[in-house]
């Protein structure tokens, strides 16, 4: 095979993954940690357990006003309709994208247009969440703000951590040393 007939395999195997893998994650967290039809994950309104903590988390660690807890679910109550509607248009277009990706012929045109709806798809989702957290954002105090922008952070570099600690792990695996075949007759 030439080299670009391997990367061009490699790219289209690369695609089916990612679809396929976020296929699975819309869905996981579509069904929450209870699984399907499970309460958890559900409990609380809108956003959750935590409220509106998938729109800012950290939100409980704020120390909001009895006041500001009303406003919070008042404006979360105001979208839920919005942001459950957005949330069944990815999970459909994520799956349109993966069939379309696993489907037994190859079609690009078909590929890439679930690939270009479901880029409008969370585009709006983005834009949506952005709407809300601004909303959410202007009911905190200038105190709460900077406490939110610093749990931020702090959130930022853990999953940094993290992520350089499965790094490490990744690749002290690899340098273990891979299995040699064993000789024929033993």
């Amino acid at each position: 095979m030439t080299k670009r007939w391997k990367m061009a395999v490699g790219a289209i195997l690369g695609v089916a993954l990612l679809a396929g893998t976020g296929a699975a994650v819309v869905t996981a967290r579509e069904q929450g940690p209870g699984g399907p039809g499970g309460m958890m994950g559900r409990r609380g309104g809108p956003g959750g357990r935590g409220g509106a903590g998938g729109i800012l988390p950290g939100l409980r660690a704020l120390d909001l006003t009895d006041a500001q807890r009303e406003q919070v679910k008042a404006t979360m109550d105001a979208h839920k309709a919005t942001v459950d509607a957005q949330r069944d248009k990815l999970v459909a277009a994520h799956k349109a994208l993966n069939e379309a990706v696993t489907a037994g012929t190859f079609d690009e045109a078909t590929v890439r247009q679930k690939a270009a709806d479901l880029a409008v798809i969370d585009a709006d989702g983005a834009v949506l969440r952005a709407k809300v957290y601004s909303e959410v954002w202007a009911l905190l105090t200038p105190e709460q703000q900077t406490r939110a922008k610093t749990l931020q952070a702090q959130r930022i570099e853990r999953a940094g951590q993290m992520r350089e600690r499965f790094e490490t792990r990744r690749g002290q695996r690899g340098s273990r040393g891979e299995r040699k075949p064993r000789p024929q007759g033993e």
